[in-house]
Formats: structure tokens, sequence, C-alpha cells
């Protein structure tokens, strides 16, 4: 029987103002807690890579309360929809990186 396969590490940047970039900052490990298996790595965000994506969280703010109620509606509609669509990989991803059974993910998710 062969051992189960070694998933690759998922690197991860920062999203700051609509964009993924690197950062110049150090790097965390998230692990499997059933195999202790490094699933991916993310940045830690330095201070002023902190203020660039809190000065950009403003400015979308600022967009987003002079968009119309019912627009705003129909986005978070179409947000609900995307979850509900992805509703099997999140309860995945919750089972992986917490350590749950399938049942406890998709709970989680629901």
């Amino acid at each position: 029987m062969l051992p189960p396969a070694k998933t690759m590490v998922q690197e991860y940047g920062l999203f700051i103002g609509g964009k993924w970039r690197k950062s110049e900052g150090k790097r965390f490990e998230t692990h499997n807690p059933a195999t202790g298996e490094t699933l991916a790595t993310f940045p830690l965000a330095t201070n002023g890579e902190l203020n660039e994506a809190v000065r950009h969280a403003k400015e979308a703010f600022e967009r987003w309360k002079k968009t119309p109620a019912p627009r705003r509606g129909e986005l978070l509609l179409e947000a609900a929809r995307i979850f509900r669509r992805k509703k099997e990989d999140l309860a995945r991803t919750v089972t992986t990186e917490m350590g749950k059974v399938i049942a406890e993910g998709r709970g989680d998710v629901q």
C-alpha cells in the first residue's frame, strides 16, 4: 500500500486594494491538526501594509455606503448564492483546517 500523497503547500499573499500581492513581512504556517501536515503559508503584514489595507478598506466603505440599498441587497444575495454553491468545498476546508469530521464542517458552514 502506498503512503498518502503529500499535498502542495499553498502560499498566499495579501489582498489589498483589489489586488493580490506579496508581503514584505514574515510568514506563518497553518497545519492539518489530524496529520500535522503544513497546508499553507500566510504573510504577516507589515505596519505599512496594514495601514495601506485599512486605507483601501475605508475608501471601499465610502463607496459602499453611497451604493443604493437595493443594489447592496442584490450584491449580498449574490454573495449568499456563491457561498451556497461552494458549501461542500468550504466544509472540506473547515474539516481539514480544524480537524473536524465532515458533518461538523458542513454544520459550521451552514
